[in-house]
């Protein structure tokens, strides 16, 4: 992988009495976009979501790091039904696992940058591969909507995501039964969109947690390592 290199981000927040305002923008290098495949039916996935939610720690969140906790459904029949997984969410896994060639479906499942990645269950540290640096991207969010701008003439997919953080559940039933889960970096809302240089989102105002940080990242529509990114902290309303 391509050695870790800084990305320069710069945010302004603006809040009015008829709506919330919000943006930001970079144009240097990607951001590493890490995405965890998880359940809180799976056994195996509380030491997962630790070494994901380390990343809350990194000098890097945001711009040479972006964390990402998926949540699938498809465990939800063996006696506990995680309130943040979503049908959609275990499609995208599998769209995954079909573009990149990945060994199967499972949880905890590991994403770097689009490739699969086995390390975690070696005990290797998620590793950072930053891209070259690329056009200025622009995201912002004016109420219930978001704006995506990117100066590039590449057609993309814009990806965005809605991250919720400091979550806690009490699980009472199936194979994580009697133990309270930390999570971070939970996607409580994304949509992705096919175009080239501006792309609009509506954002779901019912989420299964209030959202504490948002990404925008730009990839090849066949998937890929990303083009450009920019991602942050949300300013609370």
């Amino acid at each position: 992988m391509r050695p870790a290199l800084f990305l320069l981000m710069s945010a302004t927040t603006a809040l009015s009495c008829s709506a919330f305002s919000q943006s930001w923008q970079s144009n240097d290098s990607p951001a590493t976009v890490v995405e965890l495949f998880t359940s809180e039916g799976c056994s195996s996935c509380p030491p997962a979501e630790a070494a994901l939610n380390n990343l809350k720690d990194s000098d890097g969140l945001w711009t040479r790091v972006i964390p990402l906790a998926f949540h699938v459904d498809y465990w939800n029949y063996i006696g506990w039904a995680d309130r943040f997984a979503k049908p959609d969410f275990s499609q995208r896994q599998r769209q995954k696992v079909s573009q990149s060639d990945a060994s199967g479906v499972y949880t905890p499942g590991w994403f770097i940058n689009d490739q699969e990645w086995r390390g975690f269950f070696s005990r290797q540290p998620v590793p950072y591969a930053n891209g070259p640096k690329a056009e200025r991207l622009t995201a912002s969010i004016n109420g219930n909507t978001l704006r995506v701008d990117y100066e590039g003439n590449d057609r993309l997919n814009a990806n965005f995501a809605l991250l919720a953080m400091d979550l806690a559940t009490q699980v009472k039933r199936g194979e994580n039964r009697g133990k309270t889960l930390e999570h971070d970096f939970v996607v409580v809302d994304f949509a992705a969109k096919y175009g080239q240089r501006h792309w609009q989102f509506t954002l779901d105002s019912d989420v299964a947690a209030k959202p504490s940080a948002f990404a925008v990242w730009l990839t090849p529509q066949g998937g890929g390592d990303p083009v450009q990114t920019v991602a942050g902290w949300l300013t609370p309303q």
